[in-house]
């Protein structure tokens, strides 16, 4: 547990760091998950997300040790940016408003997979330590390295091998 919160601070420091490259004309955004999921790359996604009928700005990330791609659709609202991260098995959201950047259990409007199966799913562990992960603001880049850190966590590992 306490290997794992270390590791997670490394991440986020290094991706501080390294998260100079902006995602745009084509570039990606690379890093290290440092999880079982590996290396990751963040590019505009060429297949955009519907949320409430609307096409909201869609990222694809991709880990090297997984086969399907992870969508992340940007809903901006008032108050806060909601990033929806969505794969076939598993989806999930992240919320950042001034002061609180950090995971929420998909709302309803956004959902698309069963509760049960949510749930199920779910690292409760992982889910509690990732409610707030910073309280300064951040970049739409560093916050996607940030997802991308943290996402891998979220998921048992009993369900990890069919990602």
């Amino acid at each position: 547990m306490k290997t794992k919160l270390f590791l997670l601070a490394i991440c986020a420091a290094v991706l501080s760091m390294s998260a100079t490259a902006k995602i745009k004309d084509g570039k990606a955004l690379t890093g290290n998950s440092l999880t079982d999921f590996g290396k990751y790359t963040v590019m505009v996604s060429n297949m955009p997300m519907v949320l409430e009928d609307e096409v909201v700005k869609t990222y694809e990330l991709t880990y090297e040790n997984t086969a399907n791609p992870v969508q992340i659709g940007v809903v901006k609202e008032k108050e806060c940016v909601t990033y929806v991260v969505r794969s076939d098995e598993f989806e999930i959201q992240y919320t950042c408003n001034e002061s609180v950047f950090g995971v929420k259990k998909i709302e309803q409007r956004f959902q698309t997979l069963p509760k049960e199966e949510l749930d199920a799913k779910l690292n409760r562990v992982s889910y509690f330590q990732q409610r707030v992960i910073c309280q300064n603001k951040k970049s739409e880049d560093e916050i996607l390295g940030l997802i991308a850190c943290y996402f891998p966590q979220l998921i048992n590992e009993e369900y990890q091998a069919s990602f």
